[in-house]
């Protein structure tokens, strides 16, 4: 008669042949679980097939090290992504002005609007459930529309058309917050 797994009895079977499949050292498993490396080795031996290890490589969750790089780097290509978005969108708005497409415009400083709020929520600038909440003027619907109309004013005079739209862009993407017009508002 066969003599008992001490690793298949045991009650963290499943974390034991994960870190078996993960090929960690006998001794180690032996120290944090008290099965003894020949009990480990006649378990991977016997009891634990290829496939199985495979399927549990191929199944097994990231490391919360793993997760906080992925998060960091995913975050920072995020945000990558919405800053070259947000600067074409602005070109696309210049364009737009420049052949007085009033329609394509609108739809440029409403796409504008939803990526400054996203980048806000996502920086954690915008509360959903906020009992205080900032409005800065220059991703308001009524500052692009002030924006577009003073651009639209001033296409007769090319130079300093071109101009207010250089001293605004560089304005709207390195404003320091204490330069910035608030209004707070507190909820209820």
């Amino acid at each position: 008669m066969g003599r008992n797994c001490h690793t298949c009895e045991h009650p963290r079977r499943a974390q034991i042949e994960l870190a078996l499949a993960r090929r960690v050292p006998y001794r180690a498993l032996e120290r944090q679980y008290g099965v003894t490396k020949d009990s480990l080795s006649r378990h991977k031996r016997e009891h634990l097939p290829p496939q199985v290890e495979a399927s549990l490589l191929a199944t097994a969750r990231p490391t919360g090290v793993d997760l906080d790089k992925l998060r960091q780097s995913e975050s920072e290509g995020l945000l990558q992504t919405i800053v070259y978005q947000r600067a074409r969108l602005f070109t696309l708005l210049d364009e737009a002005e420049d052949m007085g497409d009033i329609r394509a415009a609108a739809q440029v400083h409403g796409r504008l609007t939803s990526n400054a709020e996203f980048t806000a929520r996502l920086l954690g600038e915008i509360s959903t459930a906020a009992q205080h909440v900032t409005n800065n003027l220059i991703v308001s619907d009524e500052y692009l529309a002030l924006r577009s109309a003073l651009v639209q004013a001033l296409r007769p005079y090319p130079k300093a058309r071109k101009a207010v739209a250089k001293v605004l862009q560089q304005r709207e993407a390195i404003e320091p917050p204490e330069r910035v017009i608030e209004h707070d508002h507190v909820g209820e």
